[in-house]
């Protein structure tokens, strides 16, 4: 009767594990409205809606090539808010801002909520009374956390000069 019982437990146990309902996945419409929420943040230098897009654990890599020179920056979630805040050239330290985005493919994942977002982006920042124009192609992973969306990580090759 014992061995009934344990295998009757397991089973239940074994149904409702299985019976969970798996998470949906992104759609196109949605992925393009959270990342035109980006971009709102970005344009309006609005450094704490844009961190609020990135996840606790993001990593961003910012690869540079300008006036012949490259770089490789490897930044926290963290980090990065710090210099959009209080770093060279900070959002709010600026003349002028703009980033606009010329172009963007994403490619969804049907197994996870997740998607890869691809754009051309644009910025042109006026700060000591010097313009810098920048093309960027920006790879962006998105997760589906909770009940929102999140950025987890970026990678950005810039080219300006």
């Amino acid at each position: 009767m014992r061995l009934t019982t344990l295998a009757a437990l397991a089973a239940l146990l074994l149904l409702t594990g299985a019976g969970a309902p798996a998470p949906h996945p992104l759609t196109e419409a949605e992925v393009r409205a959270f990342m035109g929420t980006v971009e709102f943040a970005a344009r309006s230098r609005d450094v704490q809606r844009l961190a609020g897009t990135l996840a606790a654990e993001c990593r961003i890599e910012l690869r540079t090539q300008i006036n012949g020179q490259e770089r490789v920056t490897l930044m926290t979630r963290d980090e990065y808010v710090e210099m959009l805040s209080s770093g060279y050239a900070s959002l709010h330290e600026l003349q002028s801002y703009d980033y606009e985005v010329t172009a963007q493919t994403i490619t969804l994942e049907r197994d996870a909520p997740a998607a890869t977002v691809v754009s051309q982006v644009t910025e042109t920042l006026v700060f000591a009374d010097r313009r810098i124009v920048t093309h960027s192609e920006e790879t962006v992973r998105v997760e589906r956390r909770g009940g929102s969306l999140a950025i987890v990580a970026v990678s950005a090759l810039t080219k300006g000069g």
